[in-house]
């Protein structure tokens, strides 16, 4: 029988939710897709509408490393991505602009843990680094309020929700294979959180009449699972339809 000194901290831990937190978070997102279409709406009939695609690619991890006891058991890596969708921007003025979007995303987390196994009581322990790479499908609708000081550059921040459409994590480094390793390749986690909420902070420069260049960083402010938060950065192009 295995014995660990500490234990394997991947997605059986993501199983803590908080079912009447996530009908609170759910009121709230609620209320603030309101607010945007609300906005929208009294906007829309009176500024310049255009559309238009992006994508690019992001580089997430989830935060913070978690900890049992004051000892850190699990440390959350970058991982590489990428986004694509479109977006509807209207014109207030030259200077003020609203542009809700609607992305999707393969973004996530790796993660990296040291573990000691010990095959059998007799046997001498055996340390090693279990590494897994966790991939999130989501859908996001950030609502970014864009502020132009100059005709090329612009500012932007917002709101942004997301929903979480499929997440694996799939093990990566095993080194206890050749001892028998008593841990899965992939495993799926259904009950893990679906819903994200969080802001958005980015600047662009308009390289040309239908391209842009955007940079755009997204902190999550909610605990997912009671646990983690998502730290996305995003980095791409826009086209102007």
């Amino acid at each position: 029988m295995y014995q660990y000194t500490y234990p394997i901290v991947t997605t059986n831990l993501f199983l803590l939710t908080n079912i009447s937190g996530q009908k609170v978070q759910m009121k709230k997102i609620t209320l603030i897709i309101g607010l945007a279409l609300l906005i929208t709406n009294v906007f829309g009939q009176e500024t310049i509408t255009e559309y238009g695609l992006k994508a690019g690619l992001n580089y997430s991890k989830y935060t913070p490393n978690l900890k049992i006891g004051g000892v850190e058991i699990l440390d959350f890596n970058g991982r590489f991505g990428f986004y694509a969708g479109g977006y509807i921007r209207f014109g207030f003025s030259d200077i003020l602009k609203l542009q809700p979007e609607l992305l999707f995303a393969l973004q996530g987390s790796n993660t990296s843990s040291e573990i000691e196994l010990r095959p059998s009581v007799n046997e001498a322990p055996v340390v090693g680094k279990f590494k897994t790479s966790i991939t999130e499908s989501t859908i996001s609708i950030p609502v970014m309020l864009q502020l132009y000081p100059s005709e090329k550059f612009y500012f932007e921040l917002g709101p942004q929700i997301g929903y979480i459409i499929a997440r694996k994590e799939k093990v990566t480094n095993d080194p206890f294979v050749e001892f028998g390793s008593p841990f899965g390749v992939s495993e799926n986690c259904s009950s893990c959180d679906k819903f994200d909420f969080g802001g958005a902070l980015g600047l662009g420069y308009i390289v040309s009449e239908r391209i842009n260049i955007n940079v755009r960083y997204f902190a999550g402010l909610i605990e997912r699972n009671n646990t983690i938060k998502s730290s996305v950065l995003n980095v791409g192009l826009g086209y102007k339809l």
